[in-house]
């Protein structure tokens, strides 16, 4: 996490594009809720992104969202 925490902070003040909201680098822990919100509402594009993010949230959580989707496109 705070890896990624360094990382998304660079990429903002780069002026970089990112999957994550720029709040995400107000503080650790609105980083941990910026994470949050983008692992549930954008699961695919942070599981390419962000693999090793979304691998971590996906153990915390126990959920898999990006396999939510690809369930529902199967049906």
């Amino acid at each position: 996490m705070g890896t990624e925490y360094e990382r998304l902070r660079v990429q903002i003040q780069r002026g970089e594009s990112t999957v994550m909201r720029e709040y995400g680098t107000t503080n650790p822990a609105e980083f941990f809720a910026v994470a949050t919100e983008t692992f549930f509402g954008k699961p695919q594009e942070m599981q390419q992104i962000l693999p090793e993010l979304y691998d971590e949230l996906k153990w915390y959580y126990r959920q898999d969202p990006a396999q939510w989707t690809r369930d529902i496109r199967l049906k």
